[in-house]
């Protein structure tokens, strides 16, 4: 499978898509999706993330949303983790909420935001939850086409691309009926626009990474992770993120933290530090990184929900693109 490229910079869209772990309900109740609402509002802010549109599904949900600063991991991971920590205490549940840390396809432009838009309004009714994509209360659908007011969502842009509101209601019910092809949704390498969009940002993400315009086509296949080093801080937040903790706790020497053997695995593995360097990052000797990591290598080989983990962190760090 081909490795799409996560990408940051001031101004980029992006159509944002999570679910629950193992499929699992991230919304169980009224308050559930409510409390998430609040916390993206509220996040949202904080981040100055313009949110164009949302759906909140029982166990996954949509969001297209532009970035005015590079941070749309930093807004994704309070966002993520708060509602999270939230959602475990309140039904004492035990273990990851989310399946990941999240899909996120960057965007060309606003010329985009009219079908993905749509494409997120009518999810309800693919679902065969409604007949008409405005009768299900948690979507922004309401916004566009009852001028709802809202402090959350963005909906002028949108609806001056379309044309209106009432160009909008007719594009929606096109779109029921001819639904758009999968790649004009998810984009190529989770970057939806031309090709010209396309190359341009691969390139400027290699020159970045400190590879030659040579290895371009090595970098869109799948072993592009075995290619580029990541950066210890990027393993961090993967690890933390598909682990569903604190950084904090990445570096915590309790008993049995899993997380810190998988931190320390993944810097050796993907950020490819020395025991000694790892060492340093973990305050610990350089002995006893070895002897850790050793053996929790020989636990991941004897374990598929290890290996799991893994591989989704590497999802992460590469951006894995997955169907929702």
């Amino acid at each position: 499978m081909s490795r799409p490229l996560r990408i940051t910079y001031p101004g980029a869209i992006y159509h944002i898509i999570n679910r629950g772990s193992h499929k699992d309900r991230i919304f169980r109740r009224k308050r559930d999706k409510e409390a998430f609402l609040s916390r993206m509002q509220e996040t949202a802010k904080l981040f100055e993330v313009i949110v164009y549109g949302y759906c909140l599904m029982d166990n996954h949900f949509h969001l297209l949303v532009q970035t005015l600063n590079p941070n749309i991991s930093q807004f994704m991971q309070r966002l993520q983790g708060g509602y999270a920590n939230w959602f475990r205490t309140k039904y004492g549940q035990v273990g990851p909420l989310f399946q990941g840390r999240y899909k996120s396809v960057l965007v060309e432009d606003e010329s985009y935001l009219v079908t993905l838009s749509a494409y997120i309004h009518l999810n309800p009714v693919r679902a065969k939850m409604v007949e008409n994509a405005l009768e299900y209360k948690w979507s922004s659908c309401a916004v566009y086409l009852e001028n709802a007011g809202s402090e959350l969502v963005d909906s002028k842009p949108v609806l001056s691309y379309a044309g209106g509101v009432e160009n909008y209601r007719y594009i929606l019910a096109g779109m029921l009926n001819e639904p758009p092809e999968k790649e004009a949704i998810y984009g190529k390498y989770s970057l939806l626009g031309n090709e010209a969009f396309k190359e341009n940002l691969v390139r400027k993400h290699l020159i970045k990474s400190g590879m030659k315009d040579d290895e371009t086509v090595h970098a869109m296949q799948p072993d592009y992770g075995r290619i580029i080093k990541r950066d210890p801080d990027s393993v961090r937040d993967a690890v933390a993120d598909v682990m569903d903790v604190s950084p904090t706790v990445l570096l915590a020497k309790t008993k049995n933290n899993v997380a810190r053997k998988m931190y320390g695995l993944m810097l050796k593995r993907e950020a490819h530090l020395s025991l000694s360097d790892i060492a340093a990052i973990m305050n610990t000797k350089v002995y006893a990184v070895g002897a850790l990591l050793r053996m929790f290598e020989k636990q991941i080989l004897e374990s598929d929900e290890m290996r799991d983990i893994v591989n989704k962190i590497r999802g992460e760090l590469y951006g894995v693109s997955s169907d929702m």
